[in-house]
């Protein structure tokens, strides 16, 4: 018996892999998984962040200033 390693790209969803390409095995055929992000860890937030994600320090302290502003605004409605 032979065994074919496929290599192939997707995307998870909850607990299920969307494959970007057909496998050409049977519907209902057993197959073995494994798993490796193609990203390190936080890399994937990190590129989603886009101009903000060399930001560092001086965007966390905006971020702050921005929280304190909206919590003001919301005691002088009361």
């Amino acid at each position: 018996m032979s065994v074919t390693k496929i290599l192939l790209k997707g995307v998870v969803r909850g607990k299920t892999i969307e494959l970007d390409q057909e496998l050409g095995l049977p519907d209902g055929e057993e197959v073995s998984v494994a798993v490796q992000p193609l990203l390190p860890p936080g890399e994937g937030i990190r590129q989603s962040a886009g101009a903000w994600a060399d930001a560092g320090p001086e965007l966390d302290n905006w971020l702050e200033e921005m929280q304190r502003s909206r919590q003001q605004d919301r005691s002088e409605l009361c």
